[in-house]
């Protein structure tokens, strides 16, 4: 039987093997060893390391899976956040300006338009159609203002994806904190 001669790479003891052993406990320190084997070299790693190796690298794995499943949820729900973002815009911004200045124009050409008309003397019709634009101008200025007080509306925070995306975070958190 052929015997191989290497070392505790725990405590640098000799170790005599059989040539097709694979584990070996080191009679010294007592560390459990893997006999591992190159094309050129013999040597031992420590199975404990081994097996905090593989467990780092499953969490490594578990986090990497979290985070792509994070990803797809965001994507799923790229709509829903787009109008999320939206809806926090600053209402008063650009959001009402070009529709609100359209509408005074509006109103403004009809008020014109219908005291123009009336002084001219022309038919009661036309005063009356002045007046119309006029008003639907006011109308849709009101909606715009009501559009700009009005309260944000908001995703609810029980809301299913924010509940999973905050679990998705939590988790991904504890795994790389450890």
């Amino acid at each position: 039987m052929e015997t191989l001669s290497v070392r505790c790479n725990h405590c640098g003891a000799p170790l005599e093997l059989a040539a097709k052993t694979r584990f070996v406990t080191c009679q010294f320190c007592h560390s459990h060893l893997e006999v591992k084997r190159t094309e050129s070299s013999i040597f031992t790693e420590e199975v404990a390391k081994i097996a905090e190796n593989t467990s780092k690298m499953a969490d490594s794995l578990e986090v990497i899976s979290l985070q792509n499943e994070l990803e797809r949820l965001d994507r799923d729900h790229a709509p829903e956040r787009a109008m999320q973002a939206a809806k926090n815009l600053p209402n008063g911004a650009f959001a009402g300006c070009i529709p609100a200045v359209v509408l005074v124009m509006f109103t403004a050409f009809g008020l014109f338009f219908a005291t123009t008309s009336s002084q001219m003397g022309a038919p009661g019709i036309f005063p009356l159609f002045g007046g119309g634009f006029a008003l639907i101008g006011v109308i849709g200025l009101v909606g715009i203002i009501k559009q700009l007080v009005a309260p944000k509306e908001s995703l609810p925070n029980g809301s299913a994806y924010q509940q999973q995306r905050a679990e998705l975070v939590r988790k991904i958190e504890e795994l790389t904190k450890g």
